[in-house]
């Protein structure tokens, strides 16, 4: 069986509780549950028999416990896990395991959590664990690297984490549904994710109707039976299982493909959501268009750059009147050689250019290809910024980079008036809060500009992490011309852990590339480069030079470079339509 196929092409159901209803059939005992597996296994086996008799295909190890405070003992941990694979694989028969890892944050807890959690790990790979599930997690802090960690050691486990949610949609942890949606789509190695325990089947299913997905990796849902009550020192659980399996269908609805219960739910919660959904052989996404609720789908820009496959962007310059005929051709042009997003400057230099929102809206819907505007703070005050975002919205635009803006040349400051209500990274604030707010059904995008080279590459690092924080998604950079600009630029990453888009501008003749060299504060060409040129080239040996210097330049950023951001020099399309033929035949 593949677990990742098959869960694409039906709803799989998983089991209910294993600790609520261990408790309820066995009252008299008062140990932790997970220990269970080794005084009492054939009770163990029996609850896992029975949840597949109720119709599970999906099945969880009794070893919730093994992570947290609760065995202090690591060679108790693993001995536990060992246990609890084997007793869950003998009952199995052709359903799935997943080796159950229950919260594995505990602020109390010191040193590195892989360290802590490595032997149970171990264990369950040593009895050839395939499935990875990380449940009732309350922070992210520190789970990339035990992933990380179980990828080494078994590069085709699957691994699944879901976290436990209050009625507020948050984790005690202090995390959001966004910003665990979010974590979960930028992760590399989890493979489905989503939510369990904290709230009963109507709270998860609101929670869910109204979260944002950023990826379509298989979504899981498994609520509580309803909320607890105390009898007699008993937890007790309220759970109706006509609502329970009514709520399971809005989630559904809403795109889950690995369902189940926790805390409170029985095999007769399980039977339930089987008869109704574990036949079905729906996709999720037909689900969701049965139900009216279309699937929410991001820019190949934005998924490429999240799975870590280098999008290539291109800039453009909006023209200085309204005949848009040229810039338009050019757009057309790069859209069928398939780039992945077009970036429209506001103004360079303080020179009075087409509006870059409205150019964009009308190159998007004519050339078919995502655009994003640059907008910066310099020419708009707040009531201009926010609405400029409103409308570029409605028009379509998802996609924006926020700066600052550079300054009004100095011999036209008696006329020309800068605003600068905003710096970018309060506009960065802004378009957070419209985020959660106006656009949360489908969050726009935005990324900040990098000029890599100050003094003082920690206080550099220091403004990137307040964009990070406001949420910026990546970064622009001016032009990479070197092998020290790469340095930089790996130190600024590691430093940050920001997605940095590298900066191309090619050269294109000597006088060009004299200019950049000595004219452009901010831009460092080295003088082996300027000397690859001559002033009696040809435009053709130009252009290969360029080419040339380029690709050069590409070679020594691959290792550094989160995407490839390209400037056009002088309306040379064709060249860089070269150039990344070449980059797609190297790389790609």
């Amino acid at each position: 069986m593949d677990f990742l196929n098959d869960i694409k092409e039906k709803i799989i159901v998983s089991d209910g509780a294993m600790g609520t209803y261990y408790k309820d059939l066995y009252p008299d005992d008062n140990g932790i549950v997970e220990r269970a597996v080794l005084s009492h296994p054939e009770r163990i086996e029996d609850i896992h028999r029975r949840y597949i008799k109720a119709g599970a295909s999906f099945i969880r190890t009794d070893s919730f416990a093994c992570a947290g405070p609760f065995i202090s003992s690591s060679g108790e941990a693993a001995e536990i896990a060992r246990a609890s694979y084997r007793i869950a694989r003998k009952a199995a028969g052709s359903c799935y395991v997943a080796a159950d890892i229950g919260t594995i944050f505990d602020p109390a807890m010191e040193g590195s959590l892989l360290s802590d959690i490595r032997p149970v790990i171990d264990a369950f790979l040593s009895e050839g664990a395939e499935i990875f599930d990380f449940e009732t997690q309350t922070q992210t802090e520190g789970l990339s690297e035990i992933f990380s960690y179980i990828r080494e050691k078994k590069r085709e486990a699957i691994i699944l984490v879901s976290f436990s949610i209050n009625k507020a949609g948050m984790t005690t942890g202090g995390l959001s549904v966004d910003n665990i949606m979010r974590y979960c789509a930028e992760e590399e190695n989890i493979d489905g994710y989503g939510f369990n325990c904290g709230v009963g089947p109507s709270h998860m299913a609101s929670i869910i109707e109204r979260a944002h997905f950023y990826c379509d990796k298989p979504f899981i849902v498994m609520p509580n039976a309803g909320y607890p009550y105390t009898l007699r020192g008993r937890q007790i659980y309220r759970g109706d299982k006509e609502i329970f399996s009514d709520k399971l269908g809005i989630i559904v609805k809403s795109g889950a493909a690995l369902i189940g219960g926790c805390c409170g739910t029985d095999p007769d919660f399980i039977r339930r959501i089987s008869e109704k959904f574990g036949h079905s052989a729906l996709y999720p996404k037909q689900i969701m268009e049965l139900s009216g609720k279309k699937e929410r789908t991001r820019s190949s820009f934005y998924k490429k750059l999240i799975a870590g496959e280098k999008p290539i962007i291109v800039e453009l310059d909006p023209p200085f009147g309204s005949d848009i005929s040229k810039v338009m051709k050019s757009a057309q042009r790069l859209s069928d050689e398939g780039i992945d997003m077009i970036t429209l400057s506001d103004s360079p230099m303080g020179r009075s250019r087409m509006d870059p929102m409205i150019l964009g809206t009308l190159m998007q819907q004519q050339c078919g290809v995502d655009v994003m505007p640059h907008v910066a703070c310099r020419d708009r005050n707040i009531i201009g910024l926010r609405g400029g975002l409103l409308g570029s919205y409605a028009a379509g635009i998802r996609h924006f980079l926020m700066v600052t803006g550079d300054p009004v040349p100095a011999a036209d400051r008696n006329q020309i008036t800068p605003v600068f209500d905003y710096n970018s990274i309060r506009f960065m604030n802004m378009a957070r809060l419209l985020n959660d707010e106006e656009f949360s059904n489908d969050r726009i995008i935005y990324g900040g500009a990098l000029n890599y080279h100050g003094r003082n590459p920690d206080a550099i690092a220091k403004r990137m992490g307040l964009k990070i924080e406001q949420g910026a998604s990546f970064f622009l950079t001016q032009p990479v011309y070197g092998a020290d600009d790469a340095r930089r630029i790996a130190y600024l990453k590691e430093k940050t852990g920001a997605r940095i888009l590298c900066g191309l501008m090619p050269l294109v003749s000597y006088r060009n590339a004299l200019f950049m060299s000595t004219e452009m504060p901010g831009i460092h060409v080295p003088d082996e480069i300027v000397g690859r040129y001559s002033a009696d080239m040809t435009r053709e040996e130009a252009e290969e030079t360029a080419r040339e210097v380029t690709l050069d330049i590409c070679d020594q950023i691959r290792d550094v470079t989160d995407g490839y951001y390209f400037m056009v020099p002088f309306n040379r399309v064709s060249l860089i339509c070269s150039i990344i033929n070449e980059i797609r035949d190297r790389y790609f």
